[in-house]
């Protein structure tokens, strides 16, 4: 893969992962599954291709601001997804204690 081709990748990842932090704002979980399916395709692409090559100093400076914008972006949205994950594996280990309770006095 070209270097060019590369750093449209990286910085494809980082629109993907701008656009992953406006839906876990707007708490819109489809279209975050949905961001984050694609961001792992792209991820899987550069990881197939990517060179060991060099990059001229221009194209680092981009891929490094991608990796940077990528990592901040990752941060918020872990923050705000984490909270809402804790009640949600409370929630269903909840259901699992009540089915099991169910199950046991059903006997």
């Amino acid at each position: 893969m070209e270097h060019q081709d590369t750093i449209v990748i990286y910085e494809a990842v980082a629109g993907l992962t701008k656009q992953m932090l406006l839906a876990a704002k707007q708490q819109d979980w489809d279209a975050l599954a949905e961001l984050e399916a694609n961001c792992a395709k792209q991820v899987a692409t550069l990881k197939l291709n990517e060179s060991v090559l060099p990059l001229p100093s221009d194209v680092r400076a981009r891929k490094l601001a991608s990796i940077k914008s990528i990592l901040a972006d990752d941060r918020e949205i872990r923050n705000i997804v984490s909270p809402w994950m804790v009640r949600l594996n409370s929630l269903m280990n909840s259901l699992h204690m009540e089915n099991k309770l169910t199950r046991a006095y059903n006997q």
